[in-house]
């Protein structure tokens, strides 16, 4: 869990760089705009969640980062088309099925949870590493994005 959780910081790291300034985002901003700035928050808040094992909390804020992921593959940015269009839409695929991945495996380890059993009795230590991969997915799914479409700093 440590080497997760050792992979995932930096992604963090690089995603807060990356955007940062749209946390502030406004009503007057593009609405794609708005939603980053939402997904950095959403992100953010998992992150703390996953670190001190609030997993019964993340359930919310990994729906919206799906509904995002769905909005997203719905509505591109309008200045983009063609093979820029279609690159842009794959990274909102792969954020929605990361965040679909997080979901099921969310809800197996919620039951799993839930249930009285010994501990030590119960080994799903493999769902939490594999909870915090699909994390890290949707992390490297955004970085990526923005690396491909905003090589520059974003104000």
């Amino acid at each position: 869990m440590r080497q997760t959780v050792r992979a995932v910081v930096p992604f963090i790291i690089a995603l807060s760089v990356l955007v940062a300034p749209l946390w502030s985002a406004t009503a007057a901003d593009p609405p794609i705009k708005a939603l980053m700035g939402d997904n950095f928050q959403h992100v953010q808040v998992m992150l703390y969640q996953l670190m001190t094992s609030n997993y019964e909390r993340l359930p919310g804020d990994v729906s919206a980062i799906h509904d995002h992921g769905q909005e997203l593959t719905t509505n591109p940015p309008a200045d983009l088309s063609g093979a820029a269009q279609r690159t842009f839409v794959a990274y909102a695929y792969q954020l929605e099925n990361a965040a679909t991945n997080m979901q099921v495996l969310l809800s197996e380890l919620l039951t799993h949870d839930s249930q009285q059993v010994e501990a030590g009795k119960l080994n799903i230590d493999y769902l939490r590493v594999s909870v915090a991969r699909q994390f890290g997915e949707v992390i490297t799914t955004c970085v990526l994005c923005h690396n491909q479409f905003r090589r520059k700093v974003i104000q």
